[in-house]
């Protein structure tokens, strides 16, 4: 009868799910519906060229290799962009000391955040220039970014048409330039959980 036990349960442990250890894989994501992929996709964030707040020149292929998180803002918004750059706090607090992980920032409303004004601006708010880039330069550059890379369009306006279409979202993309997460940069707990994603990453998902 032991004997009999014995197999039953090694016969059990045989045909059960085993558990990964591991993190779960983020999903690929590939058009403006985010529709979660499970499998790599084409899409990648296309090379770009624009100036810092420090007024050095950051491009595309600077971010190759490395995990970077994506937002959208301008200095003077009343509303949506405090809150949202609160929230990022929260992640530049969250990745320090992770050389392979970078944030990115672009105005959309290049014509009037200049180098000079993004300084100011990230240092009133903590921003640490060297891991979390604010950058500005040609509109129709960054309105490529926008709306074709990072999908970030919403649909809203806000301020007219002196200013790009404005959002909340939140990117996260992989070190090939694949976007694998996007968020409500003004919700706490979706910043929590694009920290998890960011580590994830990290691990290999």
């Amino acid at each position: 009868m032991k004997s009999t036990l014995v197999i039953l349960l090694a016969l059990l442990v045989a045909v059960s799910p085993r558990v990964s250890a591991g993190p779960a894989p983020l999903p690929f994501y590939e058009d403006a519906d985010f529709t979660p992929r499970w499998q790599p996709v084409a899409h990648r964030v296309a090379d770009f060229e624009l100036r810092d707040q420090q007024g050095g020149v950051r491009r595309g292929g600077d971010l190759r290799g490395r995990i970077h998180v994506a937002s959208f803002f301008f200095t003077t918004c009343p509303t949506v962009c405090p809150n949202l750059v609160a929230r990022l706090k929260r992640v530049q607090q969250a990745t320090a000391g992770r050389a392979d992980v970078a944030m990115v920032s672009f105005s959309v409303t290049p014509e009037l955040d200049t180098p000079a004004r993004l300084q100011a601006f990230g240092a009133s708010h903590g921003i640490d220039a060297e891991r979390w880039w604010l950058l500005t330069g040609e509109r129709a550059q960054i309105q490529r970014l926008f709306s074709r890379s990072y999908f970030a369009d919403d649909q809203r306006l806000e301020g007219g048409g002196e200013f790009l279409l404005h959002t909340e979202r939140v990117l996260l993309v992989d070190t090939e330039g694949r976007l694998r997460g996007v968020y409500n940069g003004s919700q706490a707990f979706e910043m929590e959980r694009l920290v998890a994603d960011i580590e994830a990453l990290r691990a290999g998902a």
